[in-house]
């Protein structure tokens, strides 16, 4: 709901409906606190009317936008960070690594014992190297140097009209 003040003043400029113009009235006839508002309010509306405005001159937003102009910019402020609070930093976190690294290492156990997989690297290359892989071998290089060309072409291209030749 509105307060007094804004019913008011929709009441004053005619921006209300009907059914809450009867209402302000009747409230007007009947309450006293809301007709003392009311007459201030409408003082104040009269004396606001009373005023002839100004009208700046056809320049002023062109003199003002030089006169902005004219002023310095602001410079952009520069923070300083002293690289010795940064040095601290990485500092302790370094040796903090290494004495965690070095409580490790101390009190490992330094058996170590790895079975290495025996893997068997003999195998038949014609199985392997047979006319049809030689021929997808191929396929796949041929594919790779036209996508290669397309976009060498494609960069000489936006370099020549780039320089409008």
């Amino acid at each position: 709901m509105n307060t007094i003040e804004e019913q008011l003043w929709n009441y004053i400029d005619g921006n209300c409906t009907t059914e809450e113009k009867a209402e302000i009235e009747a409230r007007l006839a009947v309450n006293l606190q809301y007709h003392t508002v009311y007459q201030e309010l409408l003082a104040v509306h009269n004396e606001l009317n009373k005023l002839d405005f100004e009208e700046p001159s056809m320049s002023f937003t062109r003199n003002v936008m030089d006169k902005v102009s004219v002023e310095l910019k602001p410079v952009a402020l520069k923070t300083k960070v002293d690289n010795r609070i940064i040095y601290s930093i990485t500092a302790f976190f370094v040796l903090s690594i290494a004495g965690i690294f070095g409580y490790v290492i101390a009190n490992s156990d330094t058996t170590f014992n790895l079975p290495l997989p025996k893997m068997n690297l003999q195998f038949d290359e014609s199985k392997i190297i047979n006319p049809t892989s030689i021929k997808i071998f191929l396929m796949i290089d041929v594919v790779l140097i036209l996508l290669y060309l397309d976009s060498f072409l494609r960069k000489r291209k936006d370099l020549t009209q780039k320089k409008g030749v």
